[in-house]
Parts: C-alpha cells; sequence; structure tokens
C-alpha cells in the first residue's frame, strides 16, 4: 500500500542490529540524508573517525526514500525573511551554498558510479490562468526566468500553460537510490551502519540503542519527523507529503509531454505539488493536505489518503490529457518535519558532545547536504560561512488543540 516508486519492488536485505555495548568517535541517529552525508562529510575531513549509523528501520525508511527527488536549491522560508533576519551577506553565502551543493551531489554521484538517475534538467514553476501568472512574475531574478506562453509549452507541454518562471539551479534523481548508494560508499569507508536499531536516550556522551550502551565523543541527532517528542519538546512536527507515480510512459507520449531534459515542475497554484518525469520515463507527482494529527503523532494512514492520491491523479491528467488511460502503478507518501519559524537547523553543543540536524520542510535534498557538510565543519572546528541555519533558534509550536486548529486550517486554505 504504501511502497514507493523510489524502492520499488525488491526486499529490503536488514543489515545487522546492535547486539552488544561499544566505544565510538561519533554516533549518528537516523539512517536517512542527514544522517549519511553528516557521516560522509566527516570523513572526508577525518577519514581515521570510528563512526556508526543507527537506523530504527532501514537506510531510507523515511522522507529520504520518499520524497519528490529534487534536488533544488529552494529554502524553506523566504528570501525577504533570510534577509530581514540575517542580513544580505548571509542570505548571498545561502544562495551560493544552495547552488553548489546541487552540482557536488551530482559530481559525486558522477565520480563514484552511482546509479541514481541524476539529471540537472532546472525546475519550472508554471501558470495555468492569469492569476498564476501575475503572482510568479514578480518572483524573477538573477535566479529565475520568465517564459512566455511559447517558451514555457516548448519546455513542458502543459495542457493550457500561460507562463512560467524557470531555474537552471534544480536536479532530478531518484533518492532512495541516492540513499543506498551513499550507505554502500560509507561502508566502504569503513561506517559501520546498523539497522532495525531502536535508539532509546541520548544523554552526553552516550546512547542507548536496543537497551545496550555505545559510548562516544559526539552524538548526530538526525531523526526528522521520526524524533521522539521527549528529545524535542513541541519544535517540530511531522506534515505529509503523498506521491503516485505512472506506470513507464510511452515514447510517443513523452515527445508530447516534451521536457527531454527533465526539468522538475509545478503549478503555481494554493496546493503545494511538485512533480518530475523520471529516469525510468514515468511522471511522478506529489503534494500536501493531509490533515495533520492531534498532538503530532504519525499516522500510517496519512500515508496513504485515497482522497489526496486521488486529487494528484486528477491533476496530473488536467496537466497532460494525453495520460487518460495511463495507469498510475504506485501510491505513497510519509512525513517531513515542520518547525515552528519554517527553519531548518544546526545546532551543535561541543560541550556536551550533542548535535542535531532538520527541519527542512521539504526541501531536504539539497539542504541535508548543506546542512550536514556545516556540522562536519563544526565538529572539527572548522570556520564555516555564515548561514541561517546554523544555531537557529526554531521556537515551540503552540500548545494543544490550539496548534491543532491553527495548522489544519491553513492546509483547508491551500486545497
Amino acid at each position: 500500500m504504501n511502497r514507493s516508486l523510489w524502492r520499488g519492488q525488491a526486499p529490503i536485505n536488514l543489515r545487522k542490529s546492535v547486539t552488544s555495548n561499544n566505544a565510538l568517535d561519533i554516533a549518528i541517529i537516523g539512517g536517512g540524508f542527514s544522517g549519511l552525508w553528516s557521516a560522509y562529510h566527516l570523513k572526508q575531513i577525518q577519514p581515521s573517525l570510528k563512526i556508526a549509523i543507527f537506523e530504527q528501520n532501514y537506510v531510507g525508511f523515511g522522507a529520504s526514500g520518499r520524497n519528490g527527488g529534487w534536488a533544488s536549491a529552494e529554502y524553506p522560508t523566504s528570501n525577504t525573511r533570510v534577509i530581514k533576519e540575517h542580513g544580505l551577506r548571509v542570505y548571498q553565502n545561502l544562495r551560493s551554498a544552495l547552488t553548489q551543493s546541487i552540482d557536488e551531489i551530482g559530481q559525486i554521484a558522477q565520480s563514484n558510479k552511482w546509479q541514481i538517475e541524476y539529471a540537472k534538467g532546472g525546475a519550472l514553476v508554471f501558470a495555468t490562468n492569469e492569476a498564476q501568472l501575475t503572482r510568479i512574475s514578480t518572483e524573477v531574478n538573477d535566479e529565475h526566468n520568465f517564459l512566455n506562453q511559447s517558451q514555457a509549452s516548448e519546455l513542458l507541454n502543459i495542457a493550457g500553460i500561460k507562463g512560467g518562471i524557470f531555474t537552471p539551479h534544480c536536479a532530478a534523481l531518484n533518492p532512495f537510490k541516492l540513499t543506498q548508494e551513499l550507505a554502500r560508499h560509507l561502508e566502504s569507508l569503513g561506517v559501520e551502519i546498523f539497522e532495525n536499531s531502536k535508539v532509546e536516550q541520548i544523554t552526553n556522551k552516550q546512547i542507548l540503542v536496543n537497551g545496550y550502551a555505545i559510548k562516544c565523543d559526539t552524538s548526530i541527532r538526525a531523526t526528522e519527523a521520526f524524533t521522539a517528542r521527549k528529545w524535542i519538546a513541541n519544535q517540530q512536527i511531522p506534515i505529509y507529503s503523498l506521491m503516485v507515480a505512472t506506470k513507464p510512459l510511452s515514447a510517443d507520449i513523452l515527445s508530447q509531454i516534451r521536457n527531454s531534459q527533465r526539468a522538475t515542475f509545478q503549478e503555481a497554484c494554493h496546493l503545494i505539488t511538485y512533480a518530475q518525469i523520471t529516469g525510468d520515463n514515468r511522471l511522478a507527482i506529489g503534494g500536501r493536505g493531509v490533515r495533520y494529527k492531534l498532538f503530532s503523532r504519525l499516522s500510517d494512514r496519512s500515508e496513504v489518503d485515497n482522497r489526496m492520491h486521488n486529487a494528484l491523479q486528477r491533476r496530473a491528467l488536467k496537466w497532460f490529457p494525453q495520460l487518460h488511460g495511463t495507469k498510475f502503478e504506485y501510491r505513497w507518501g510519509g512525513p517531513v518535519a515542520l518547525t515552528r519559524r519554517w527553519q531548518c537547523y544546526l545546532n551543535y553543543d561541543q560541550s556536551t558532545g550533542r548535535a542535531a540536524l532538520g527541519g527542512y520542510v521539504g526541501d531536504g535534498v539539497t539542504l541535508s547536504y548543506l546542512v550536514a557538510k556545516n556540522l562536519a565543519l563544526k565538529i572539527n572546528n572548522i570556520k564555516t560561512s555564515d548561514l541561517p541555519f546554523i544555531n537557529q533558534k526554531i521556537g515551540r509550536w503552540e500548545p494543544e488543540p490550539i496548534r491543532y486548529f491553527a495548522v489544519n486550517a491553513g492546509f483547508k486554505a491551500t486545497v
């Protein structure tokens, strides 16, 4: 019911679980992008570090293996807000770092011959009515170019397209394949990865996993939406993104859709959507709109919401009428973490040896790489650039049921 296209039908062969006490330099909690990239960057700086990753399920189980596959230069909060809160120089540092990170992910994959279906074709936000067109026309800047109706249609043959905004700074990829390739690479560097290994407690210089004590100089909490509530005290909540994907499309339909460069795309509507033509020639489209659960509960049922999945299929057919009669083979979903201030974070306390990163609000494919890179620098006492997520105070959500009503009112307004 909830197996993503990215994972496919292949069974998961779990790695070994923790079965004894141990001592490490670095203990990483979470086998998603944040944890994997943290280990990668730490090994780049200090190859001799003894590092282990502890994953409650399997590598790529969470949002890292189920997302839309966009390595974008997007940031959870607006450019205007970043400049207002952190200044123009920090904003410029962020833009440069994000765009560079997209290329670095592609270069790492290419140099290691990782099969992740990476294609840097840019991203298109398109309009299908005049109101949408007016709204996106204000977003033109040195990274985003306006395309008129003819130019936008030439790139992507959306029914009724009026125009769009295009940026070259985005790559499509298969996120689950990236987690698997990255994990295997880390193991070749000597990083141990334990699956089916639940971290029950995090204290200074030690974590408790499956009942076993793991001593460590540094622990990194990289658990995103699956973070235990006792560790974050209402600092983030889970919100759900859902996706559907077609069967592989024929050459004729692909030629009608155009987009041979595999640019990612989304409509400038109130409902957040995101789509790509995958490396195996499918249309994969996702969106948000599933109701938030009281007390920030995780819900398996929210990952297979028929109402939302049906709405995504209808939108896909509206964009591409030539898909009528095409089978949608996959439906899936999962939670991402939303902080109160819509900010991601990197926090590290050298005195306690405790670090945490996350809160990407759905923009984590690139951001996890960048935030983890800067965390590795901080752990090694190497100066970082001034970036808005470093030592970010993310605040606390309002108590329930105020939080429940407020968050769901926001979702209702986007549907």
